[in-house]
Parts: structure tokens; sequence; C-alpha cells
């Protein structure tokens, strides 16, 4: 029996028409696949559930090999049909992490949308919510991992990202905070994307063409910094025999972006270039050459693509020259991996020494790009880190080179401020460090690059409530990269949030990159008795583990046969914390604490926080690098905060006389009279 259908949907001014399969705005229809109309189907039949990207793509495409590129260009279509603003969405919601939402308007709280009632679901929308698992929840932010191993640390404050450069060459550059809202129309330049031309030897793939210029068209004009002539009006030149420099004054555009497409068989060739209207120079242009699998997928790959290398070339890019970045191209993709690999948490020597190529090629590339020099001076520091004193000091002193080079050619850059306070920190004026760093934080966008070293600080000193509030800003901006979910899970353990780090976990296991330090995490919150599952849990933890270089030590492989005998487990840390190479070396002391406090020995877990601060780079002067404090706040379990050896600790590196200079206490800390304090 077929199913009845539903009436028409009627907000704002959208009208849905679910028996003619089409949708109108102001009384004009708007162009939808059957694909685009079958997900607004699907979402309007559940107005305020949010679908999960694999839940959308099952019931639209039925299983199919689709990539979530096509699901993305989808959506795009969508919110042009609706009128909608990615960026300020009225009914059409990313739900970051998981996927989207439809919210209808309230018919009672006085808005002028009619909305028609639905006389029963669409056989889509149905069939998916009868059959689909409930979304998972969603934490409510991300923050920072502060128990990377310390020894990782070098590259864990590397500037580092990326989840999909698709899905982050659309979000558009954030105002700094010194400028009130979105440049003017008058400062931003402006584009234009021309239609571009079918030149297949049947000229059939208009439709092609046309849907790839709009897709462009359509991400560059989520960027406030750059104005985008409307579809309507560059589309009018189709087949115009005007030059382009009329076309240029014609729609009063800076830029022009035109471009061809030629479709041979399962083989597809896009040509770009973007052009001065006003002297008809070629600024960038590239061409692609793809098969056509998915000729959806190829469409939104290539679009990112071209819509990025204009972003980068009109200086409006994310890393824009104002923020360090760069204008070329070549030297802003080597960046973007540069970052990526970081962001997926791999601090293996092997990708260290890739980060480095990369880095060099960026600065011979780019010699003026802020961001490229401290990428290579991070990237120098990482290696080094991975060598022996011998061989890491030329690395270590090019690495200064790189520094003193930043603050060459941008002395009042955001950047070379940021290494100020760092440098400040090693003198020991910690309150100033953190008071330069924390201005900065708040005076830009909250990226990684920006506000991380500040991140340090501040949970070095235990503020570990306000790291974690600082980091949801950072990854509210890049909802999908394991790094930040790794530091998330970090900050919430160090709270005491144990059921908070596990649903982070559990959400981090989507995501592409180490899993490493997100597993021990996990082993340590079983063996504390802190996560659900017993002693079959606990061992798959440890098998796992044991794959990975940084866990593969005689300590942690005898570990596994005590996993039944926590006084066994004991006497293994003791034999670590007496003899480091047995344990893999002093470099693997954040593992000993880390089981030493999951197994609730304050005596353990103390020595061992110890054995890593006394290993660190300036311990014994007050100048440790803040990475290496991130170990006093790394052990909730045990009572080992009570403990007199870290209260100890506290005052010889410095902790306990920046609160009293400050008044501003660590979490979980307070004054004692005068001269004492306590924490717990």
């Amino acid at each position: 029996m077929s199913q009845p259908v539903r009436d028409n949907l009627v907000f704002d001014a959208v009208v849905v028409d679910f028996a003619g399969r089409r949708v109108s705005r102001a009384g004009v229809e708007q162009p939808l696949e059957p694909k685009a109309f079958a997900v607004l189907a699907l979402l309007t039949a559940a107005p305020g559930r949010a679908f999960t990207r694999e839940e959308i793509l099952d019931a639209v495409w039925g299983h199919r090999h689709v990539t979530q590129g096509v699901l993305n260009r989808v959506m795009s279509l969508l919110r042009q049909a609706l009128g909608e603003d990615a960026q300020h969405p009225r009914r059409l919601h990313t739900v970051h992490g998981v996927g989207y939402r439809f919210e209808l308007p309230d018919a009672d709280a006085g808005t002028d949308a009619g909305i028609a009632t639905h006389r029963d679901q669409s056989e889509a929308g149905d069939t998916a919510l009868r059959s689909a698992p409930a979304s998972p929840p969603v934490p409510a932010a991300a923050r920072p991992d502060r128990a990377r191993r310390p020894w990782l640390g070098a590259a864990a404050a590397v500037l580092l990202a990326v989840a999909a450069l698709a899905w982050w060459s659309r979000q558009p550059a954030t105002p700094t905070a010194a400028v009130a809202g979105s440049p003017s129309a008058s400062q931003r330049p402006s584009l234009a994307v021309l239609p571009f031309a079918d030149l297949s030897q049947s000229r059939d793939q208009q439709y092609l063409a046309d849907g790839l210029a709009e897709d462009i068209l359509h991400q560059l004009a989520q960027s406030p910094a750059l104005r985008v002539i409307g579809r309507t009006s560059s589309f009018s030149f189709r087949d115009s025999r005007e030059d382009l420099r009329s076309i240029g004054r014609a729609l009063d555009a800076a830029y022009l972006l035109e471009g061809s497409v030629r479709r041979d068989a399962d083989r597809l060739r896009v040509t770009a270039q973007m052009i001065r209207a006003d002297d008809g120079s070629h600024l960038w242009s590239r061409t692609y050459a793809r098969e056509l699998r998915d000729v959806f997928a190829v469409q939104a790959e290539v679009a990112a693509d071209v819509a990025q290398a204009l972003s980068v070339t009109l200086d409006v890019a994310r890393f824009s020259r104002e923020r360090g970045g760069t204008t070329d191209v070549d030297a802003y993709e080597r960046f973007l991996r540069w970052r990526s690999i970081g962001m997926r948490g791999q601090f293996d020597a092997e990708h260290d020494r890739e980060r480095l190529r990369l880095a060099r090629e960026m600065v011979a590339i780019d010699p003026h790009c802020a961001l490229c020099w401290d990428a290579l001076a991070r990237s120098l520091a990482a290696v080094a880190d991975d060598l022996n004193e011998a061989q890491a000091g030329a690395l270590r002193e090019e690495a200064d080179q790189a520094r003193d080079r930043i603050a060459r050619i941008a002395p009042d850059s955001w950047i070379a401020q940021r290494d100020r306070a760092n440098a400040l920190w090693r003198e020991g004026r910690r309150a100033d460090a953190l008071t330069l760093a924390g201005r900065l934080a708040a005076a830009g966008p909250p990226t990684h690059e920006r506000v991380w070293d500040y991140t340090f600080m501040t949970y070095a000193m235990g503020h570990l409530d306000q790291t974690t509030a600082l980091v949801e800003q950072v990854r509210a901006n890049d909802p999908m990269l394991l790094y930040l979910s790794r530091d998330l899970q970090y900050d919430y353990t160090a709270s005491r949030r144990y059921a908070d780090a596990e649903a982070e976990y559990l959400r981090g296991r989507t995501l592409e990159g180490s899993q490493q330090s997100p597993d021990f995490l996990a082993f340590c919150r079983q063996l504390a008795g802190k996560r659900a599952g017993g002693p079959d849990r606990l061992r798959e933890l440890h098998a796992r583990l044991l794959q990975t270089a940084g866990f593969d030590t005689p300590f942690f492989r005898d570990l596994g046969a005590a996993l039944d005998d926590r006084d066994a487990m004991r006497g293994l840390v003791r034999r670590a914390l007496a003899d480091p190479a047995y344990g893999g070396g002093i470099r693997a002391a954040d593992t000993w604490t880390g089981i030493a406090d999951a197994l609730g020995d304050a005596d353990l877990a103390v020595a061992g926080i110890r054995a890593t601060l006394e290993s660190a780079e300036g311990f014994a002067r007050g100048a440790m690098p803040q990475r290496f404090y991130v170990a006093l706040w790394n052990a909730p379990y045990s009572d080992v905060r009570a403990h007199p050896d870290f209260k100890r600790l506290l005052i010889e590196t410095g902790v306990a006389d920046y609160w009293r200079q400050t008044g501003r206490w660590g979490d979980g800390c307070e004054p004692v009279g005068a001269e004492d304090f306590r924490c717990r």
C-alpha cells in the first residue's frame, strides 16, 4: 500500500511541497536534486532530532559507497535553497561531531510563519526513525590533553590540526578582537565566480560545470573577509563575448574566477584560473584530473580545493598574512599537512622528521611567513628531542635562529609576542608571562596556534577549569580533531570528571589519528575502578597499548602478567623507579606515575612525578618550559595532591610563589595562614 503523502511544510518564506518534491522560497522555485530533497524530507520528518551523517547516508543513499563530501555538498545545496547562513543557522543546524538537525519555528512564539501539520512521515524518514540507533551523546566541548607524555611535549605544543581540508576550507576567517564585526564591503576584496564552460565533446556536462561553479561560490561566500558577487549577477554573463575587464566593471568585482570542465568517459578534467579584473593578469590557476566514480564527490573535492586556493591567494584564508600566514598556495598546503600530522597525535620520530621536511619547504617557498618559521622552530625542537644531546645541539641552535628570524620579519606580530611570553616564563617571571600570553589569547581568534602556549601556562599553575574553558573555545572551531579530543580527556581526568572523560574517549575513538594516549588514560581509569567493565577490558587495553612503540618496554610487558595482582603491579612500579632502563627510560616516568596513581599509591605516584620533573630541562634553576609542569596535575586518583612531597614540588617549581604573589590559587588548593597552604 502506498504511503500517505505529507502536507506542505511552510515556514518563514519557504514552502516545501512533498507531493511535488519541490521547494520554493519567496515564491521562487529553488533547484534541488532528488537526493537533496530526500535529505530535507528526512530531517523535517523529525524536527529537533540530530541525525548522524551515517544515518542520513544510509537512509538516502542506501548503504552505497558514497563519501562524506557528497553529503557536505547536498547540505550546501539545501542551505542555498532555504536561504540559510551556515554560520548563523535558523533552521538547518550542524551538530558538530554528529551530523545535522532541522528546527521548526515555534508557532506560538509570535512568528509569522505558518506550519502545515504532517499527516504521516515520508518513507525514508519513517524507515530511518524505526531502524537507526539513537544519536550518541555529544560532550559539551573539548579541552587540551595536558597529560601527554612530557617527552612528547615539545611536539605536542606544535601548531597542528586538521580534520579534513575540505571541511576546514569552508570555515570563515574569524575577525580579530581589534576589529568590530566583519570588514566593510569597501574593505573586502570582491570576486565573481563566472559560469564554467563545458568543453566535453558531446557538450552534455553543463550541469556539472554549473554545479562546480555554484559550489565554489557558496564556499567562498561564507568568508566574511571576502565579498562574493551573487550567482544571478555573475551567471548572467554566460556565453558573453565581453572582455573580462568589462565584466569586472559591470559586476564591481576586483577578481574573476573562470574555468572549464571536460569529461571523457570516466575521466574528468577541470581547469580554474583567477584573474585581476582591472588588467586581465593571471594570479592563480590549476588543472585537476580525476576519475569519475562519484561525480558529486569529485565536484565537492575540487570546489573545496579551489575555494581554499583562492582564499589563500586573496589573503582571506584562516591563516592570512595578518595572522602570520602566507598568500602562497604551495606554502599554505604544506602548512596544513604539517599541522594535520600533529593534530592526529602522530608524535613519533618518523613523523617528526616529516614535519621538519615540510617546515623547511615552507620557509623556502615563503620566507616572510612567520607561522612557517614558527613551524620550523617547533619541528627542529621536536626532532632534537628524538636525538642524543651531542646531535641535538645544532638543531636547537637552528631553532633559536628561526625564532630570531620571526622577531626580525614580524616584530609586532602575535607570534613574536607569544615567544616573548615564553621567554618571560623561562626567566621565572610567570605572572608577567601569563599576563602577556592571556592578553594575546583574548585579542584574536581562538586558534590552537594562538592559544595553546597560554593553556600550558594556566594548566601548569593548576588552573584546570580555566584551561578547560580556553580549549573549549578552540575546539568549537575544530571539533573533529583527535588532538583536541585527547587534550579534553586529560583535562576531564585532572578535574576528576571521569564520566565526561569516558564519554569523550568513546567519541574520540571515531576520529583519525593515534589513539595511544587516550587508550592509556582509559587503561588507568579502568585500573582505578572509574570505568565500566572488568579484568577482560583491562587486558584488552593493555594488549592494544603493547602494540605501540611507546609502551613496548620490559616494565609494561611484565605488567600484563600482573594485572590481577595489585601488589605485584606496585612492585613493578618500584622496580621501574629504581631502574629507569627497565621502565623504558626516564621519559616514560609518566607511565609509572599514572599506574601508581590509578592503584591509589600516592607515595609511588609522587615519586614518579618527581622523577619526571627532575629530569626536565631547567628544573634545578627554576626555568622549566611550561609543558613539563603538566606532570603535577595528571595524578587525580590517589591522594597525591595532599602528599607532603607534592607540596615540596609545588614550592621547588615556583608554583606556590606564583599563587602567593597573585592570590590566584590552583583548583583545590588554598592558603593556610600566612605561610602554609594545602591541596586536595
